[in-house]
């Protein structure tokens, strides 16, 4: 089964581990407008950009990802 990535997912991981989105853009070598982007589902980040924010947050992959068929933002 296909997974996608969730801006809405990646917001609230951010949140939870208590993260800014601009310090989370340092942290991964992107601007805090790409985090902004990602979060709203606007932009899908890279796979190697959404193993840098997974490994920010502490978290696996699969907690940014969710299923096909799904709504992604």
């Amino acid at each position: 089964m296909a997974r996608n990535f969730s801006g809405r997912r990646l917001r609230e991981a951010r949140k939870s581990a208590g993260i800014s989105a601009e310090q989370l853009a340092i942290n991964v070598g992107r601007s805090a407008y790409s985090i902004h982007e990602y979060e709203l589902g606007r932009v899908t980040p890279g796979v190697t950009v959404l193993i840098a924010i997974a490994d920010a947050l502490g978290r696996p992959v699969d907690d940014l990802l969710t299923e096909e068929g799904t709504r992604a933002a």
